[in-house]
């Protein structure tokens, strides 16, 4: 797959409410095992992995679409 196409299939799933729902339910869930008084430490630590996951894998996404977006750029010079 291209650049161009992973970058539209990349933009397509970062606007489907369902999968950003999702992602948000997920990080809401990994939040709450922070603030509980009673998580235990493998708890916390197992949110943190979570949490670091899903921020890379949106930092991927981001930088697939600038990626994308430089690359028309040049091609328009």
């Amino acid at each position: 797959m291209n650049l161009a196409e992973k970058s539209a299939r990349i933009k397509t799933l970062m606007n489907d409410d369902t999968f950003m729902e999702v992602i948000s339910e997920v990080m809401e869930r990994q939040v709450a095992v922070f603030v509980d008084a009673h998580s235990t430490t493998d708890e916390r630590d197992g949110a943190h992995d979570i949490v670091r996951a899903i921020d890379a894998i949106s930092s991927y996404m981001e930088s697939v679409i600038a990626d994308d977006k430089i690359s028309k750029r040049k091609r328009k010079k």
